[in-house]
């Protein structure tokens, strides 16, 4: 049975009708926003653990980079500049500015980048779309890495004939 666009099958409803059709032929268009959208994440997350790996170089760079992605998990930030983020979170200017960067490079935050008076540029930071989940890997990796160095560090003091001497 062929089911003519304009007129629906027995019951004569075109907008029921018009809205299957647009439903069939719009389907390939969702389905690759889905995608996309699907690819994102997935790059997103990478870089997160990129980052967290980098963050595995040094004890104080991972702390700097668990507190500025716990700032950015807690609450919708919207754009902020630097020097607030590094207020509230109490890590130095030039850290803070280091990290937001790196978050950018990996496409948790945008970066946004605007003239300013008596400045050359005023860079402000917004978390990216759908990069929430990214930031508490970041957040919750972070804090792991810490806890085992913590345990490391633990264990080579306790460890029997240490007299507790870092060499």
């Amino acid at each position: 049975m062929s089911i003519d666009p304009a007129q629906g099958p027995e019951t004569g409803d075109r907008d029921d009708t018009y809205a299957r059709l647009v439903a069939r032929y719009s389907a390939p268009e969702t389905v690759a926003a889905a995608l996309e959208r699907v690819k994102s994440q997935v790059w997103r997350r990478q870089a997160a653990r990129d980052l967290i790996t980098r963050a595995g170089d040094g004890l104080l760079h991972n702390h700097t980079v668990r507190e500025i992605a716990r700032y950015f998990r807690t609450a919708d930030r919207g754009r902020v500049e630097p020097l607030h983020v590094a207020e509230s979170t109490g890590i130095s200017l030039n850290d803070s500015i280091q990290v937001l960067r790196e978050f950018a490079d990996a496409g948790l935050l945008n970066q946004y980048e605007e003239p300013a008076e008596h400045q050359d540029v005023r860079r402000t930071f917004e978390l990216a779309d759908g990069a929430k989940g990214g930031m508490t890997d970041v957040f919750i990796e972070t804090e792991a890495a810490d806890q085992r160095e913590e345990q490391t560090r633990q264990a080579s003091v306790r460890a029997p004939g240490n007299l507790g001497w870092k060499w």
